[in-house]
């Protein structure tokens, strides 16, 4: 029989109105871009009976530590209670209603839960760790502030579970760079400088540089020509006169559309890279949960 293990619960709770908090759903919706969008791909399993709470839409203090969802992951059976959800998300005080109850945590944030736990195996399998300074940078770039305490302030959570949910993320986002790095070509490149005279027919070395400089390894230096003619730059600019020391800026223009198009091309390879890869690990779990509030 598959040995239990007590999950860390690594969703969001709803608030009142069973509605996951605002920057709960921030995180959330970072980790399904950083998956590639990725929507869902668990096994579900037929809805169990899990003790007291089962159908039940609000909780009391005595219910917190019974169990509302289990997944199997890799011949393991993972609980996830009401009290692992909701703290994992946010203070117990923040979601307690006036008479001591609470709303039980949605299915969407069980399968958020379960799902970010598994990733975060991996994250620890490739030993990944996310320092405390690289922590602050990350809240910094992704919501503006690193000031820990104010979001947690703003959002009804204690500091230690801001922390927790931005290292989640921070994590996870080191996880996708080692399995499906970013392509060379994924870096925008910089548009060719505006004519001065405004007429873009007018040819110069600057924008034959700027040419030579994208096309790389397709332009033979040693000929003054294109090192063959079926290549992205070679195809697309093959009605403008290109040479080693002139190139006009609509030539130049075309270039950056070819190197623009290639860095999407780039990033789409490695997001299908990444998608493919949290797709077949959570193709291999089941979830399994209680009846709970939508």
């Amino acid at each position: 029989m598959a040995r239990y293990a007590k999950a860390q619960a690594y969703g969001a709770p709803p608030r009142r109105g069973s509605r996951i908090p605002t920057f709960v759903w921030l995180i959330l919706l970072l980790i399904m871009l950083i998956a590639g969008l990725f929507v869902g791909h668990f096994v579900l399993r037929e809805r169990m009976t899990f003790g007291a709470i089962n159908g039940k839409t609000t909780i009391s203090e005595s219910d917190l530590d019974d169990v509302v969802a289990t997944y199997t992951y890799e011949d393991e059976v993972y609980e996830i209670t009401a009290r692992d959800a909701i703290s994992q998300a946010s203070s117990l005080d923040a979601v307690k209603s006036a008479d001591g109850s609470y709303l039980v945590p949605s299915t969407e944030s069980i399968i958020s839960a379960a799902r970010t736990a598994i990733l975060m195996r991996d994250v620890e399998e490739h030993g990944i760790t996310v320092t405390d300074d690289e922590l602050v940078a990350y809240a910094a770039s992704t919501f503006g502030t690193d000031d820990i305490a104010a979001l947690g302030v703003m959002y009804s959570m204690d500091e230690a579970t801001v922390r927790d949910r931005l290292r989640e993320s921070a994590s996870i986002a080191k996880l996708r760079a080692q399995v499906a790095p970013a392509q060379a070509e994924s870096t925008a490149p910089t548009p060719p400088v505006d004519p001065a005279d405004g007429d873009p027919n007018a040819a110069s070395a600057d924008y034959a540089n700027y040419i030579l400089a994208l096309a790389g390894a397709e332009w033979d230096a040693a000929r003054g020509t294109w090192a063959s003619y079926d290549g992205p730059y070679a195809t697309a600019l093959k009605e403008y006169d290109v040479r080693a020391d002139s190139a006009t800026y609509a030539a130049a223009q075309t270039a950056y559309n070819v190197a623009y198009q290639l860095s999407g091309a780039g990033m789409d390879a490695s997001t299908a890279t990444w998608t493919a890869y949290v797709n077949e690990r959570l193709c291999k779990a089941k979830l399994a949960v209680s009846s709970l509030a939508s």
